[in-house]
């Protein structure tokens, strides 16, 4: 689970290093093991991130936009 419930930007920085360890992980077991696939999987991992941290800033722009904060209390007044 994500440590922050209260923050959507500390939030999506603890996805992000989670998946900076990911990334850590595949690149230390393709050094000790001399796979080059690991390194294709680290960097599509990297890919993905990157992928889901512009749709997060996008998110938290417009979730800013129509309250004026970025905390997750103000996310219950949109419903759905």
């Amino acid at each position: 689970m994500v440590y922050n419930y209260k923050n959507f930007l500390i939030t999506m920085m603890c996805v992000e290093i989670m998946y900076l360890g990911a990334i850590t992980g595949f690149i230390m077991y393709g050094l000790a093991f001399h796979d080059v696939l690991a390194a294709i999987y680290a960097l599509l991992i990297l890919i993905f991130a990157a992928c889901e941290s512009a749709i997060g800033l996008g998110l938290l722009v417009a979730v800013y936009r129509y309250g004026r904060s970025i905390g997750f209390n103000s996310f219950v007044d949109l419903g759905g």
